[in-house]
């Protein structure tokens, strides 16, 4: 069977799809690039290159299937159609959903950059956690895998990031080897800095302060991210302000069991005084936390950057 080099290529939808066909072999990935399908396909090639309409028939037309195994979610058609792609999908409730694909040059991690050769080398090892509140677990790094105690563990890449051409070398992270999560088991991305590696975890809807990860000889000597020194701001339903066990999702424990959090802060509902649930804007357009008071340019982010209180709207 000969193939199309019109065809052959990654063709993106914007929001639901992306594919990729290398002659008789097609890759589906949803939006978020995890893979949902790989399978032969078959059409008339030459049809294809004289512009002709050409139904693609794959040889697997199922992407998703539910608890039991059954199909949830199929493809129904797939035909080139005067240079575009259109897709028709249905459900078990028989819905039908049309996506039309153009194609494109960027492949679905153009915007990542891989800097292993730059970086592995010197994160070879033991890194310790820095602190009071250390769990006393190392952060090792062996070739492309990392493990932190039993909070998490897993391959990775060191990346960058390439936004539109606009290259990002300055911010360097560790994050997953799939390259399609920015999470380990137990934490976010990693970021690494000169001499010192930083996680950040959100646990609900609250930010937990940055766990810094040094060299042993030099735990007494970095500078430490703001975020870390200061207590974490609990925005979820008042608990007291402790963390209650087992709330970090998928380690089934807390990595600080007697850390103590701040409460949000709580609008005052008196009839006669005004509610002040978010960040003030002063003179000269910025911004205060109503948490810590941090200031920033407005506008500001739904949360705080330094103690992770939800800001209003």
């Amino acid at each position: 069977m000969q193939y199309s080099d019109r065809l052959n290529g990654f063709w993106e939808e914007g929001y639901h799809y992306y594919l990729e066909f290398r002659d008789d072999q097609m890759t589906v990935r949803r939006y978020d690039r995890v893979v949902e399908l790989e399978t032969k396909v078959s059409y008339d090639a030459a049809a294809l290159d004289r512009g002709k309409e050409t139904l693609i028939t794959p040889e697997n037309r199922r992407l998703a299937s539910g608890l039991t195994g059954n199909m949830m979610r199929e493809i129904d058609s797939l035909r080139w159609k005067d240079g575009i792609l259109e897709l028709v999908t249905n459900n078990y409730a028989d819905e039908h959903k049309t996506y039309s694909l153009k194609k494109t040059e960027n492949g679905p991690f153009s915007h990542i950059v891989i800097r292993d050769d730059e970086y592995l080398e010197k994160l070879q090892g033991v890194w310790k956690e820095w602190g009071e509140r250390s769990t006393g677990l190392d952060l090792l790094i062996t070739g492309n895998h990392l493990k932190w105690g039993i909070l998490g563990e897993g391959d990775f890449h060191v990346i960058s990031y390439n936004y539109r051409g606009n290259y990002d070398s300055a911010h360097v992270y560790l994050v997953p080897a799939d390259l399609t999560r920015e999470n380990f088991d137990g934490f976010t991305k990693i970021e690494v800095e000169p001499d010192m590696l930083i996680t950040h975890m959100i646990v609900y809807d609250m930010s937990v302060p940055a766990t810094v990860f040094a060299r042993e000889d030099m735990l007494d000597k970095i500078s430490v991210p703001g975020s870390a020194t200061r207590p974490a701001v609990n925005t979820m339903t008042n608990t007291g302000g402790r963390l209650l066990p087992g709330s970090f999702m998928g380690m089934g424990m807390t990595p600080w069991p007697d850390i103590r959090t701040q409460p949000a802060p709580q609008p005052d509902i008196r009839p006669d005084v005004k509610a002040d649930n978010g960040p003030s804007a002063p003179e000269g357009g910025s911004c205060i936390c109503p948490g810590c008071g941090a200031k920033w340019n407005a506008p500001g982010p739904k949360f705080c950057p330094e103690c992770g209180s939800r800001l209003h709207e």
